[in-house]
């Protein structure tokens, strides 16, 4: 049973695609940088929640990020969104499967309709 695990974690660590992870809190600098990894069929709202202490919300079927690190969502004012490698992808982080992405920033700003 020890090697069967052995073999997993080491397989799985071979198919990882490495990714560096920014949130910004609000102030236009990368407060936060992380470099690590996710497999294949990982969601962009599972990164975020290896890396930071996050807290969703439901609506609907739809599950928006409220507080990373603490710092808390206003609802209509101030809310947070992502980017993979620089872009929007215009998709709820529950529903973005990554692939080949090589940056996510999550950044706390003024909420704008895209």
């Amino acid at each position: 049973m020890k090697i069967f695990a052995l073999i997993s974690f080491f397989t799985a660590a071979l198919w990882a695609d490495p990714i560096e992870v920014t949130i910004i809190y609000g102030n236009n600098l990368p407060d936060k940088v992380i470099t690590t990894d996710y497999t294949e069929g990982t969601t962009a709202l599972e990164l975020l929640k290896k890396v930071s202490s996050v807290e969703t919300a439901q609506k609907g079927k739809f599950t928006f990020v409220r507080s990373v690190d603490g710092v808390q969502s206003v609802v209509g004012k101030f809310g947070w969104f992502y980017l993979i490698n620089g872009e929007s992808v215009h998709q709820m982080a529950q529903n973005y499967i990554l692939k080949d992405a090589l940056t996510m920033t999550w950044v706390y700003k003024v909420e704008v309709c895209y």
